[in-house]
């Protein structure tokens, strides 16, 4: 939706809001309250929510020494599979207070993004988002929820030559603090320059995997084959894979840098020369070129989606090419294929 505003001739102003212990303040009684009116939940499924977050207890040990054990009226378990989706059926309902605004959501368990597209002369009025988040603050604030204005990021996209034209210096208001509009933003893992040229994100991808790589050749003579294998796809493979969707339509340039660290890396599994061929290397090892590697993720994703037997997370989903057929949904919603193509 940000490049379509984009080709409109638009900018896209951006907020994450960060919520203080997200998943620690969750209230297990308003917690219940809201899966029974919100969401119709009753009976044994109900139960086995609630007693999936009731009844724990905690301490804090410090060397020898241990406090009193409490019971905990708040907070679901993190690194749960429940945990995300616990709080956000927690949170469900401050979708409405958005919407009420004329602002645009997307949402990732505690990772909350509101945006508004407007055109670079309107850009000196930001009151309407202002006013959004003064009000999902109180929400949060009645939901046993506290918004973290200091931890609170804001961005502009569109195009360099719109972008000139803006005045992003004052920064927005949020939830009574001034938020300054940041260079970059990662979200989810992804680093969002104010063009969505995917730079950032590549120089931190390439970084991250360089010093993997090396690691990985300081211990290569001492591992079998196998295992270099298996090392080299879960720690640098996964990094070079993650989200990489979204690099479609990414210049030229950055899928170059991306292939040069997966050959880089095939030259440390196979102990090849530096002058051996890569083409060979990745061959012998069965894997794709990064630009295939990509093509491959979406025609995967659109596959999966057109038969309606998949949940698709939302960055993947919004890395599908721009097009009136493609809709853009919320948060790990299944698609059925009429509703895609």
């Amino acid at each position: 939706m940000i490049r379509t505003a984009a080709g409109q001739g638009k900018c896209t102003v951006l907020l994450a809001l960060d919520i203080s212990a997200a998943f620690d303040a969750v209230h297990h009684e308003t917690l219940c309250q809201r899966l029974q009116r919100t969401f119709g939940l009753e009976g044994r499924a109900l139960h086995w929510l609630m007693s999936f977050v009731s009844d724990r207890c905690q301490y804090i040990a410090v060397g020898g020494e241990r406090s009193d054990t409490v019971l905990c009226d708040s907070g679901v378990p993190q690194g749960s599979v429940l945990g995300p989706l616990l709080f956000s059926l927690y949170v469900a309902p401050v979708s409405d207070v958005i919407a009420a605004h004329g602002i645009s959501l997307h949402q990732y368990a505690d990772d909350i993004q509101t945006y508004i597209s407007l055109y670079p002369q309107d850009m000196d009025d930001l009151s309407q988002l202002a006013d959004c988040t003064t009000d999902v603050s109180r929400w949060f604030l009645e939901s046993s929820l506290l918004l973290n204005p200091a931890k609170t990021e804001a961005v502009v996209f569109g195009t360099a030559a719109r972008l000139k034209g803006v005045d992003s210096a004052g920064g927005i208001m949020a939830a009574g603090a001034r938020v300054q509009f940041a260079e970059a933003i990662k979200l989810l893992g992804v680093t969002l320059d104010p063009t969505l040229s995917m730079d950032r994100h590549v120089a931190n991808v390439a970084q991250s995997c360089s010093y993997h790589t090396r690691a990985l050749r300081h211990i290569r003579p001492v591992l079998s084959l196998d295992c270099a294998k298996d090392i080299a796809t879960s720690i640098v493979g996964t990094r070079l894979d993650y989200c990489n969707s979204l690099l479609f339509g990414t210049s030229q340039r950055n899928l170059d840098r991306l292939q040069r660290l997966q050959n880089n890396l095939a030259r440390v599994v196979l102990q090849a020369p530096a002058r051996a061929s890569a083409t060979d290397l990745r061959r012998e090892l069965h894997w794709l070129p990064i630009e295939e590697r990509v093509k491959f993720k979406i025609a995967t994703l659109t596959f999966k989606a057109k038969l309606g037997s998949s949940r698709l997370p939302l960055l993947a989903l919004n890395s599908l090419p721009a097009d009136e057929n493609f809709v853009i949904i919320g948060h790990w919603t299944s698609i059925p294929a009429t509703h895609i193509l």
